[in-house]
């Protein structure tokens, strides 16, 4: 069995004078303030960025920005589950050495670039997020559009702070997975419309110093039951110590119920349905692929390879008052990736 991991309620620095995290576990909201200038590591060390992806039935946008010290990246993608199809874009410029300088919290500060084939806006209000694009020529067609992330403060999120043996290394992160989506996204002429009755938007915000090589599993998913109540669960594992990426809460009518380590039964073929379990029984839950994506990058050095999906989530979750909810045919994704950086 796993370790219980501590849950941070007082509001604290990340870092002390010295660098080193004053408070590791997991949290509600961000109320740990992200004090950069602390961080002891090299620039080629400190990775940050914001991931937004935003889930239809049918297809999904997703928008990046990250900084990893090698490189920054800007990239967009837009995925049509029933044709099959890919189209991404956007830009990597290398040793940006931590210069983007990308908000210090995910609750505050905006994200706009501006570069000669493309425009981005990621403007972040009290109770939503705006992100306005325009990059005409993309896949040769053009892409643009606004879609507003509908945020109710008083929800929680599952925020986590990971200590590594390395006094150095740490993980903070903010998972974002419920937002209620509304907007366009267009490819040339045609419309891919998100409305919030069925779209789900997600944010993965993320700074740290990890171990140059490390293999993580994330999964994510939000929906409603048939009798209106919303649920939402972000699920994590990591087979190098199973307290490491402990990512793993539901929402349920907006608030958080922690749950333990949950392990990923990552079939032989990864268009095959994928499996999860928990130690305690809280969750069992399968995802029947939409599409799988995988994806490789290969700078040397600097390499990733992952296996990914998006799909639908079907299964059991037990609350923390040991309440059973069903759910069925939930918009979510499920990753497994191996880093060298």
């Amino acid at each position: 069995m796993s370790k219980k991991v501590n849950e941070i309620i007082e509001p604290s620095d990340l870092f002390d004078d010295n660098g080193n995290l004053i408070q590791d576990g997991w949290a509600r909201k961000p109320i740990i303030r992200y004090n950069r200038e602390k961080v002891r590591a090299k620039w080629y060390r400190l990775k940050e960025w914001d991931n937004y992806v935003v889930n239809h039935p049918d297809y999904n946008f997703g928008v990046t920005i990250a900084d990893v010290g090698y490189m920054g990246l800007i990239s967009f993608e837009l995925i049509d589950y029933k044709k099959k199809e890919v189209n991404s874009g956007g830009l990597n410029k290398l040793f940006t050495k931590g210069t983007w300088n990308l908000p210090l919290s995910s609750e505050k500060g905006d994200i706009e670039y501006h570069h000669d084939t493309f425009n981005l806006k990621i403007e972040r209000l009290p109770d939503r997020r705006i992100i306005t694009f325009d990059y005409p020529t993309f896949a040769e067609k053009g892409l643009k559009g606004k879609i507003t992330l509908f945020q109710d403060p008083n929800k929680d999120s599952i925020v986590k702070v990971n200590r590594y043996k390395n006094k150095k290394q740490f993980y903070y992160s903010d998972k974002v997975v419920w937002m209620p989506a509304e907007g366009s996204v267009y490819l040339g002429d045609n419309n891919y419309k998100f409305t919030p009755d069925i779209c789900y938007g997600r944010l993965d915000w993320g700074r740290g110093v990890w171990p140059y090589k490390i293999n993580w599993y994330w999964g994510a998913a939000a929906g409603k039951t048939p009798d209106g109540h919303e649920i939402w669960f972000s699920h994590g594992y990591s087979y190098e110590d199973p307290t490491l990426h402990d990512k793993n809460m539901v929402g349920y009518d907006g608030k958080g119920h922690k749950l333990g380590p949950i392990k990923f039964h990552v079939p032989e073929n990864p268009e095959d349905i994928w499996h999860f379990s928990s130690e305690d029984g809280r969750f069992e839950m399968d995802l029947k692929p939409l599409m799988y994506h995988p994806s490789k990058m290969n700078y040397v050095i600097f390499n990733s390879r992952s296996k990914l999906v998006f799909g639908l989530y079907t299964g059991d979750i037990i609350l923390d008052d040991g309440i059973k909810v069903h759910i069925e045919n939930f918009l979510g994704h499920a990753e497994a990736i191996r880093w060298r950086w």
